[in-house]
């Protein structure tokens, strides 16, 4: 599934293989890192309300994406 994904606010997967009884997926190198690590090197005492709404609305406009195609992600990360 991750593979066909076409939308900006989603990840896709190059590719994904099993090794053992492990999978591994192989998908593009994020830079900027997770909020969690931004939060954690630039903003300690947490972010404002409007990052936050920003943030909230990208990731329903994502989640809306999948629904519309009838797929349900069961790994969201913020």
């Amino acid at each position: 599934m991750m593979s066909t994904i076409d939308h900006d606010n989603l990840l896709g997967a190059y590719c994904s293989f099993t090794e053992g009884e492990t999978l591994w997926i192989i998908m593009p190198y994020m830079a900027g890192g997770s909020c969690f690590h931004l939060m954690k090197s630039s903003y300690p005492k947490g972010f404002d309300e409007k990052f936050i709404a920003f943030v909230l609305r990208e990731t329903l406009e994502g989640l809306a994406y999948l629904h519309r195609y009838a797929l349900v992600h069961r790994d969201v990360k913020v």
